[in-house]
């Protein structure tokens, strides 16, 4: 490996690490200054400061280590109980953390850090440790104007790694030995006395001796060709360099824990034992995997159907009985794959929660406020992706609490509460889904300030406030522009917040639900899907073609009448439950369903549907079933479809089109439909019939025309025909290839669900067996035209048509 990949490599790691320890350093802090008597939490930032000052300098960041350094002299006056913990000093901290949360990112992005200006930060710093003479003073390499005794290490000890070094190699020991001379240990409050840590720096130097030699001999077996040996000697000084400052930071890194020695030992080594259990994966590699994963859900879905169709077609065969086991074998294994797959990507919703301490610390401060965080289930765990996207969400709920929820101290007193308000975030797992919580003891939500509020900017009308629901009136805070705050402020009060909430829900299919007790406190409940890379969907059909509607959004399906639907404002409502629920056909969303009439005035299905706030009833046809679904992308040769989220390749490879339940929601609300144009009753279309054949001409089927003169016949070759043409009677050809799967289309339309469907034979006998298991009413052999005059009598007598069997 070249030096130049080498350091490459080294950036990458500082990186990562750097990261972690200023994730960790915002939840530390907040919680040492509750705390400012911890020593172990005091010795834990200390060493992260530290750690980040020597990388920081190893890679040349000068601007990074001057910072860590000033923290670095901070926090041992600290240690060394020289200064108290005040809000003032934990000020100047959290700031210059802040400053370096900016030179990572801008080192992330490649970007230099010698423009940044840390000056302030360090002045701060060197403020609140009554240091004025050194303000205009930076000098980084300045040494403690009074250090503790240096820890001495045996004279037999150095004289063993003396004799154990080898040429390049030295460096190393010697550093690791300066390192340990040099590192400040508390002496007024370390838990171990001098000898015993002697001892224990001097364990951590035999174990170095004994892995050197082994590094020592492992590289005098590569070496014995004089070419390896020329190469080696021939090696840059710049690439040996970076190898040795590479191991002295892991050294370095190794020492800290040992030197600072203020967690047990086996917790040490367990968490050594741990490191070694776990490794860093490119997170491309883990979406590849889950690519991989859906495709094996598809080809699954496809062989369960296969399996079906042959154990159908085949009930006592020992292949059909071989290929069914296989089939749900494959499905078990398919499914804990899968599982085992997300799970890779799953990370604890802590990632999250664990910032929140600072945002309520610093929140609190700004509005002279006191706040107990409480979090619950931070174990909790769901995909990457999705926990990358709820931070800013739950940033705005939080600040809104504080603001607009909990009270100042003097209120809250007055009010009998205590004069410490609590704000609770819970995470949990409900099945497939995430429900996640933030509730506050304050002031609770006045509805009816919320109603005058909106009347008066305009968004609703005393009419229409007067009809709203108590979910109605909470909801009015998601709309933009729209809050209450009588005065904005830097924190909340512009309108900006909740609508923000509510926009980056509905991108996770999310589901928003308010609770909330005038001055006992409010809870905002949201649910999301554990992942959204495969998911579990309702498979609904209309004008027959199958749309997938992700079972995240479902809250529930109802069937109805034509007579249960009611009209508010010229639009169809359903009121369910003390709700009112805005319906619409969903044939109409998709313009697909013009001139149709596929629903039964007695018998219509909704699907109950939300997004983020809002609920929709859409209307189908049909309810098909659950499935597992893998979510494919249009593509760019499609473009952005509106209320398609992507397609789904179905178990007999056919593609179902997957709903935008977001966009479906928006669009609804700006179109006016009428449900009873798509319904039609069995009266209006009794004399109507309908003749279904692909053959190349109907003059061979004119015979129906003429021996049922009664009835207004359409001949077709698709089914898509009976939507605008529904039939109380359908001749179908039964030499068409799909002629079965058409029976049972026929069957799931409401409004031809009791149509009589006369089955159009070249072989009677075949058929008949064929068709014995279908909703087939009668056969009609079209070389004898025989049973005609039968079911003219059946039909007169008005003979149940849905009846099963021929």
């Amino acid at each position: 490996m070249s030096s130049f990949n080498e350091m490459d490599e080294i950036l990458r790691d500082f990186v990562v690490e750097t990261e972690e320890l200023l994730e960790g350093l915002d939840e530390d802090l907040v919680a040492l200054e509750k705390s400012p008597k911890d020593t172990d939490l005091l010795n834990k930032v200390f060493r992260a400061f530290h750690t980040i000052k020597g990388s920081s300098s190893f890679l040349g960041f000068d601007k990074m280590t001057q910072l860590t350094h000033k923290l670095e002299d901070l926090l041992n006056s600290l240690r060394r109980f020289e200064l108290e913990l005040t809000p003032s000093i934990m000020d100047a901290i959290l700031m210059s953390v802040d400053k370096l949360k900016i030179m990572l990112e801008a080192i992330k992005q490649n970007q230099s850090i010698d423009d940044i200006d840390v000056e302030q930060e360090i002045q701060k710093l060197l403020k609140v440790q009554n240091k004025p003479d050194q303000i205009n003073t930076i000098d980084y390499e300045e040494k403690l104007i009074e250090e503790p005794p240096q820890t001495q290490v045996s004279k037999e000890l150095q004289e063993q790694v003396q004799e154990s070094v080898i040429e390049g190699e030295n460096d190393i020991i010697k550093l690791q030995i300066e390192e340990i001379q040099e590192e400040p240990v508390p002496a007024k409050k370390t838990n171990l006395t001098d000898e015993e840590l002697n001892a224990e720096i001097q364990k951590l130097l035999e174990q170095r001796i004994k892995e050197d030699k082994e590094r020592r001999k492992a590289k005098q077996q590569n070496n014995k060709t004089q070419e390896t040996q020329d190469d080696q000697s021939q090696m840059q000084p710049e690439e040996i360099g970076v190898q040795n400052l590479k191991q002295n930071k892991a050294d370095e890194v190794e020492f800290q824990k040992v030197a600072s020695n203020k967690e047990p030992q086996d917790k040490d080594k367990s968490k050594q034992d741990l490191d070694k259990q776990t490794i860093r994966v490119d997170v491309k590699k883990l979406d590849d995997l889950m690519d991989l994963a859906g495709e094996l859900v598809l080809a699954k879905n496809r062989l369960v159907r296969l399996a079906n169709i042959v154990s159908e077609q085949n009930q006592s065969d020992d292949i059909a009985d071989s290929l069914s086991n296989i089939s749900s074998q494959i499905t078990l294994v398919t499914t804990d794959l899968q599982m085992a797959i997300m799970k890779t990507r799953m990370v604890e919703i802590g990632k999250v929660f664990n910032k929140f301490p600072r945002v309520v610390r610093d929140i609190c401060r700004d509005l002279n406020k006191e706040v107990n965080l409480i979090i619950e289930g931070a174990e909790t765990e769901l995909d990457k992706s999705i926990v990358e996207e709820i931070n800013e969400p739950f940033i705005h709920l939080i600040r809104n609490a504080i603001d607009h929820g909990i009270e100042p101290p003097n209120e809250r007193i007055q009010k009998g509460k205590n004069k410490i308000g609590t704000l609770k975030l819970t995470a949990s797992q409900e099945g497939n889904h995430i429900v996640i919580s933030v509730e506050d003891d304050g002031k609770g939500m006045d509805k009816e300030k919320i109603k005058q509020k909106a009347i008066e900017n305009g968004i609703i009308s005393a009419q229409e406030a007067s009809l709203m629901t108590e979910n109605d009136i909470f909801n009015l805070v998601f709309l933009p522009g729209f809050s209450t705050a009588s005065q904005v402020s830097n924190i909340s009060g512009r309108g900006v917040g909740m609508d923000v909430v509510k926009t980056n829900i509905e991108k996770l299919n999310g589901i928003i639900t308010i609770k909330s007790q005038l001055n006992i406190g409010t809870k905002i409940i949201i649910k999301i899907p554990l992942t959204l890379a495969i998911i579990q969907s309702l498979l609904v059909k209309v004008t027959g073609s199958l749309f997938a509607i992700p079972l995240a959004n479902v809250i529930e399906t109802v069937r109805i009448a034509l007579s249960d639907i009611e009209h508010v404002q010229n639009k169809d409502v359903l009121r369910l439950r003390g709700s009112i629920v805005p319906l619409v056909y969903l044939g109409d969303i998709l313009k697909i369903s013009q001139d149709k009439k596929t629903l039964s005035k007695d018998e219509i299905y909704v699907v109950i549907v939300s997004s983020a706030e809002k609920q929709l009833g859409l209307v189908v046809d049909a309810l098909v079933n659950q499935e597992e679904v893998v979510i494919k992308p249009l593509g760019n040769y499609l473009g952005k479809v509106k209320s398609i989220a992507g397609a789904t390749i179905m178990g007999d490879g056919s593609v179902a089109l997957i709903l935008d339940v977001v966009s479906i929601v928006k669009q609804a609300s700006k179109l006016s439909v009428n449900i009873a144009s798509h319904t039609a009753d069995q009266k209006e279309f009794a004399h109507n019939a309908l003749v279904l054949s692909n053959k190349a001409n109907f003059e061979e089927l004119m015979f129906i025309k003429e021996n049922f003169a009664d009835y207004n016949i359409l001949f077709s070759d698709n089914i898509a025909s009976l939507y605008s043409h529904p039939s109380s009677i359908v001749f179908l050809d039964l030499s068409m290839p799909n002629a079965i799967d058409l029976i049972n289309d026929i069957r799931e339309l409401p409004a031809t669900k009791k149509s009589y469907i006369v089955g159009l034979s070249e072989d009677l006998q075949s058929d008949k067996s064929r068709f014995e298991d279908t909703s087939l009413n009668a056969l009609i052999g079209l070389n004898q035209k025989s049973n005609i005059e039968n079911i003219k009598k059946l039909l007169n007598k008005k003979i149940n048509p849905a009846k099963k069997g021929v």
